[in-house]
């Protein structure tokens, strides 16, 4: 395949999700692939990346077709067919939507949400409402540091167009077709396409929502957390709440849901999920996509969670902490008077 031919591919977000998917499209042959990199940016330009992968085997001095370290304009040397988002979704921080603007073109680049969360799909529709939204749930395990990548468990993803009232169905469906065909073109991987997205979401919080979450105000991985107790006071009973908010969305899980999701990590593996260890590097959290999302529509819907409320609290307070200690919340002298007042600066 030419490389006029070729998808052009932006990816914002190149840690261990992003890096792999830079992989695999390249390796398909279908896409020529840009990735964004930031604090990797210098170490990747001279070195490339070194890569340890259960899906590719060992690629040494690796690189994407290009690699920059800002988003470029999307007419610079044409519109980016795709443009995938892979950075975690931090609204106290970050603005996903003002980051990737320069890189899209209105009725043009197909935006891909390969990220965390519940709803996050309505306000990138919002400020982009002529371009498709795909939205994806990775169940990849892939970890990067100063360009190296140990990705150890295979890159397997649903993924689904979050559907736009104002663009026509079919060709949200061919969009979705062509990603799914080019990701899948390396023949070691698995994009699979489903009609709703949001069905995936659900599972998918199912565990995020509550093991994330508890682990990291617990400090103890997901073994620990049930062998000293924590499954039944508080991992179950979170679950059935997160499983009572999906259904009032009209999702049912199923009957048997909390004992797949409390069993899809075995015990025997000592887990540390992605939350925890944000907390051990002192990394802000993905608070509100992963619980605080849910909550809301919790709230909309009526529905009673008093375990993923104080769940939700406590995880704030520890956002909270971390926020002050990168720099990014000020908190005035006078919040030992009981005035809490933040301002939160917006990158």
């Amino acid at each position: 395949m030419s490389t006029d031919s070729k998808l052009k591919v932006l990816v914002v977000g190149t840690g261990g999700v992003g890096t792999m998917a830079c992989v695999a499209l390249e390796r398909s042959g279908m896409a020529t692939v840009t990735a964004v990199l930031r604090s990797n940016y210098e170490k990747v330009l001279r070195d490339g990346f070194e890569i340890e992968s259960i899906n590719h085997g060992k690629l040494s001095a690796w690189r994407p077709s290009h690699i920059v370290n800002s988003v470029p304009e999307s007419d610079s040397d044409g519109p980016f067919d795709f443009v995938i988002v892979s950075m975690k979704t931090i609204p106290e921080i970050t603005n996903i939507n003002k980051i990737i603007a320069p890189s899209i073109t209105t009725d043009h680049t197909t935006i891909v949400l390969m990220q965390n969360g519940m709803y996050i799909e309505p306000p990138v529709m919002e400020a982009f409402p002529s371009n498709v939204i795909l939205s994806a749930t990775s169940y990849i395990g892939a970890h990067e540091r100063n360009g190296h990548i140990i990705h150890d468990d295979p890159d397997y993803f649903h993924i689904g167009a979050f559907h736009n009232p104002r663009l026509d169905t079919q060709h949200e469906k061919q969009r979705l077709d062509l990603f799914a065909t080019a990701y899948n073109g390396c023949k070691v991987v698995n994009a699979e396409v489903v009609d709703d997205i949001i069905f995936y979401r659900w599972r998918k919080i199912m565990w995020n929502g509550i093991y994330n979450s508890m682990c990291a105000i617990t400090q103890l991985d997901n073994a620990a957390i049930r062998r000293l107790g924590g499954e039944d006071s508080l991992i179950r009973p979170g679950m059935v709440e997160m499983a009572a908010i999906a259904k009032a969305d009209g999702y049912d899980l199923g009957e048997n849901i909390v004992d797949e999701m409390v069993n899809a990590t075995p015990i025997e593996l000592s887990f540390r999920p992605s939350m925890l260890v944000d907390v051990d590097k002192g990394n802000p959290l993905e608070v509100e996509v992963i619980l605080g999302n849910a909550l809301r529509i919790a709230r909309q819907k009526g529905v009673q969670t008093p375990i993923l409320d104080n769940t939700y609290r406590f995880l704030k307070l520890i956002q909270a902490r971390l926020l002050v200690a990168r720099g990014h919340l000020n908190i005035p002298e006078d919040i030992l008077t009981g005035d809490f007042i933040y301002i939160v600066h917006q990158q």
